[in-house]
């Protein structure tokens, strides 16, 4: 599968964070390759993630899904394992209108969003 939305890095922190900077708008042909690399990072120890929307446009309704799917595999008790970061105003409240933003906290920065954990 060709890796083209998701560009990955890892960041120690207080605790080990995997960032992955979104490359384009999360749409019908690209979000399988975002769940499925959220879902292979996982199998191999992942347990804290950012996910940088600032290169994102803007956020289709498949996109919000595949952040709701990241969240439920991540979540653990009450702890929140994903964070959003970088997401311009459009995106903030169409997360905020579909109610994503009371289980998922977004940063401004990918270091403010790796510092909160």
């Amino acid at each position: 599968m060709n890796m083209d939305l998701v560009q990955i890095s890892k960041v120690e922190g207080r605790v080990p964070v995997t960032v992955f900077q979104l490359k384009d708008r999360v749409n019908l042909g690209n979000f399988a390759e975002l769940e499925k690399a959220a879902k292979d990072a996982y199998a191999n120890g992942m347990r804290n993630l950012v996910i940088d929307l600032s290169k994102s446009e803007s956020l289709t309704s498949i996109g919000i899904r595949a952040l709701v799917i990241i969240h439920k595999m991540l979540s653990t008790n009450q702890e929140k394992h994903l964070k959003l970061s970088g997401a311009r105003q459009s995106i903030h409240d169409v997360l905020n209108i579909a109610g994503v933003t009371q289980f998922i906290e977004i940063y401004d920065t990918v270091d403010d969003a790796v510092a909160s954990f």
